[in-house]
């Protein structure tokens, strides 16, 4: 199952929907993704065939103006490297906001991995893919995630693999074990990224690629976003 976070254009506002045949189905129900995300599993089944059934609105998915999927209320924890760090929850952007150049900067860097997130007892409920915007020293600028969240009954525990490229050359490759082994300290919260590779410094106009194969792809232009 897919789920993504998109704008509605019938009404302008954030809302929940499933992807399905290249298209978005808008959830007809009063609970937001995050929330839905940490019920039981039978309860996101449940929730996505109820969208299918029942939409609200249909929209072509590439006309979809995708938000982040999730919005983490707490600070997110986040496998940098080899380092564990808490990223600042207002960081977050979803794959349609693009990048912006803070003042002074003429380039940034991306860390791309995963974000998994976790439902009721600490359950696996899905993952995103996961890039962390930063300068050259070091100062975090944003952390796009999405486009989608794709559900956990989707993975075998088997690694994962998302690859950065610009202009067709690979500039990142991060591999994730699919187990989970690697947040087994993080569950207790709602989600935890695994950022374990980082490409070199990006300058404006350059537009990064990113597959994650069963997660999902898009791109994004350095400098381009609000």
């Amino acid at each position: 199952m897919r789920w993504v976070t998109y704008l509605s254009p019938s009404g302008g506002e954030e809302r929940s929907g499933v992807v399905d045949d290249g298209c978005v189905f808008g959830y007809p129900g009063e609970q937001s993704l995050p929330e839905l995300l940490e019920q039981s599993r039978d309860t996101l089944a449940d929730a996505f065939h109820k969208a299918l059934a029942s939409p609200v609105e249909i929209i072509v998915e590439f006309e979809t103006r995708l938000c982040a999927p999730v919005r983490p209320q707490r600070p997110v924890p986040a496998r940098v490297g080899g380092e564990w760090t808490g990223l600042d929850p207002g960081l977050v952007r979803g794959t349609d906001d693009g990048v912006v150049l803070p003042a002074g900067e003429t380039a940034l860097t991306a860390t791309v991995g995963v974000l998994a997130l976790f439902g009721g007892q600490g359950r696996h409920a899905g993952y995103t893919p996961a890039v962390l915007w930063r300068t050259p020293e070091g100062g975090a600028v944003s952390l796009i995630l999405g486009p989608a969240i794709v559900t956990h009954d989707e993975f075998d525990g088997s690694r994962l693999a998302v690859e950065a490229s610009v202009e067709d050359s690979r500039v990142a490759r991060a591999e994730v074990d699919g187990s989970l082994e690697w947040a087994d300290g993080a569950r207790d919260g709602f989600a935890a990224a695994a950022l374990p590779a980082q490409t070199r410094p990006l300058e404006r106009g350059e537009e990064l690629y990113i597959d994650g194969g069963t997660l999902g792809e898009f791109e994004v232009r350095v400098g381009a976003g609000a």
